[in-house]
């Protein structure tokens, strides 16, 4: 039996993808292009300051910095960099979209009336060198091993029962009651005190952070050691495509139960730099499983195990298998809220089409791995079945002992009440998408090319091909062009004054006849004096042979009824062509 073994797989993304970086983009590393059909966010690192020509933008950030106040400041900082965008713009280290929504606030911010903090921009996890998003391996494997911790503890509650009891309790504390408008909102009961309230809520947190220590080892039989996922190695899902889709939209909070809730009510929102969705094949990475058959359950001279035991070991199948049982009801989960949310959800039609083209059957049949991954995923689908999550409610207030007493309520429970979404406007965005839904396969699956990704992509790419072939013919055209002025140099250089003299009527001639497109010029204009000029060099030069005079001849006769309104017959007489053609000398006019 080999000791590892490899799988090639491509990550499609499902939904908009975020994985959070700790950077963000602010309004003093970036400007905007908000003159095209799209907004476009142009990042900036130090090296754009220090070019060329900047000069007079290091001036207007100096002035920018003597503003009284740090909005202020930020504020005209940003506004020298659109000034000199021009000029930044071209040295930026990425290029991001901004969706109109984005940008419609972006532009609203401008006023001194508006709020211009929020113009910072959380960026996704991205490769230093390039400059391109990817997908971190340990979020991956946070992901599925979420999954096989669930399928290990099948069965088994996370939380113990006298604590499930104390969390009753707990949450019998508070109580909903209905305002005068018509809203309902959470109060603490008379009978319970501030104080005894927040012990409880700490304690809980105390027992709930040690049973889930204790969870992990229980479950999946002990320490680093003989935890079986110590198998599992997942690289870094590197983008296949250099022009992955990506863009900064919305992160907007909605109520499960349909009523708005307390982040909607606050006009809480962020703004996310996504992966966008519907990609198919955009990353690509590489799972090594070790195989550890032969020290399973081994242990050391104290007896501590050095490897998991044989009945823990993973193997792929069961792997998929746990991540698609315990992702995909989440996933028909998020479908029903959209539907609910948003009836008329393009990303909705879009998935439902691609389950029914096939998706769905290859995740059930384990020949596809479905995951979430990244952020605002929902505390329900990165903690095990059953666990309790901490909610916060609203604030409470009451009258003490003739003081106003504030109290920052909350609840237990295993689901959250509100999910984010991505949206494309703060008010009413276009859809709603959940968060991080990817899936890993092998390449080239038919149901890939349902997704609408696929078609942008081949549009890029015969867009990228047309441009390529458009590049390639004018480089032809320039080197034939070069090769023809290099013969022309050459010729002329190997041609007798007088042979120059002719082909220089003639090159004059040929270009005139493109600008004239058919036309003809006035008689004796430019080229009719030309000709005169040439004739009268030919019939007086002492010098001319007698082919060159009858080449002289040639070309007045081939070029001048072209391009001048002139009688030939006439013409011909003035200009003694004849003469020419003969090699006698003409007297002179």
């Amino acid at each position: 039996m080999k000791f590892f073994e490899n799988r090639e797989l491509v990550v499609s993304t499902l939904s908009p993808v975020h994985i959070g970086c700790g950077e963000d983009y602010e309004p003093t590393n970036y400007v905007i292009d908000d003159k095209g059909v799209v907004g476009v966010l142009h990042a900036l690192d130090a090296a754009a300051f220090s070019r060329d020509g900047t000069e007079s933008l290091r001036n207007d950030l100096m002035k920018a910095l003597g503003e009284e106040d740090a909005v202020g400041q930020l504020r005209a900082v940003h506004a020298a960099l659109q000034r000199h965008r021009g000029l930044l713009a071209p040295a930026a280290v990425t290029r991001v979209r901004l969706c109109n929504g984005v940008l419609a606030h972006y532009r609203q911010t401008q006023d001194a009336r508006n709020d211009f903090n929020r113009n910072g921009i959380e960026r996704t996890a991205y490769d230093l060198v390039s400059q391109l998003p990817y997908l971190p391996g340990s979020s991956l494997k946070g992901a599925i091993r979420t999954a096989w911790l669930c399928a290990q503890g099948a069965g088994r509650s996370p939380v113990p029962r006298a604590l499930t009891a104390r969390i009753d309790d707990f949450n019998r504390m508070i109580e909903e009651v209905e305002l005068i408008n018509g809203k309902t909102s959470w109060k603490l009961r008379a009978s319970v005190s501030k104080k005894n309230y927040e012990q409880a809520r700490k304690d809980i947190e105390k027992q709930l952070k040690s049973a889930a220590e204790k969870m992990e080892p229980d479950w999946l039989g002990g320490n680093f050691q003989s935890d079986p996922l110590r198998a599992l190695k997942i690289g870094d899902a590197r983008p296949c495509d250099a022009d992955i889709e990506r863009e900064v939209r919305f992160c907007l909070n909605r109520s499960r139960s349909g009523r708005r809730s307390q982040a909607q009510s606050q006009n809480l929102y962020t703004r996310l730099e996504y992966i966008g969705e519907q990609q198919p094949a955009a990353f690509g990475l590489t799972i090594t499983l070790q195989h550890l058959e032969q020290i399973a359950g081994r242990t050391d001279h104290e007896g501590k195990p050095l490897a998991p035991q044989r009945e823990r070991l993973i193997e792929w199948p069961k792997l998929v298998q746990a991540c698609n049982d315990y992702y995909l009801p989440r996933l028909d989960h998020d479908l029903r809220l959209i539907r609910a949310l948003k009836p008329d959800s393009a990303w909705l039609a879009h998935m439902s089409e691609l389950l029914a083209a096939g998706l769905r059957d290859e995740i059930r049949a384990g020949e596809t791995v479905l995951l979430r991954v990244g952020k605002h995923g929902g505390a329900d689908s990165n903690t095990a079945d059953g666990r309790q999550i901490k909610i916060m409610l609203n604030e409470d207030r009451r009258m003490n002992n003739g003081r106003e007493e504030k109290i920052r309520l909350y609840m237990f429970d295993s689901a959250p009440r509100t999910n984010w979404y991505c949206g494309d406007n703060l008010d009413s965005p276009a859809d709603l998408m959940p968060h991080g839904w990817i899936v890993l396969s092998n390449p080239e699956r038919a149901w890939q090319t349902r997704m609408p990704g696929h078609s942008r992509r081949i549009q890029r790419l015969h867009r990228a091909e047309e441009a390529s072939r458009r590049r390639a013919e004018e480089a032809e055209e320039a080197r034939q062009a070069a090769e023809q002025a290099a013969a022309s140099a050459a010729a002329l250089a190997a041609m007798t004054p007088n042979q120059r003299l002719i082909e220089e009527f003639k090159s004059s001639c040929a270009a005139r006849a493109e600008q004239l497109m058919g036309n003809k010029e006035n008689a004796n204009a430019v080229l009719h004096n030309k000709a005169r000029e040439l004739a009268k060099a030919a019939h007086e030069g002492a010098d001319w042979t007698i082919a060159e005079k009858s080449a002289a001849a040639d070309a007045i006769e081939e070029w001048l009824p072209k391009l001048v309104k002139i009688d030939l017959k006439d013409e011909r007489k003035k200009l003694k062509l004849a003469a020419l053609r003969s090699g006698c000398a003409a007297a002179k006019p």
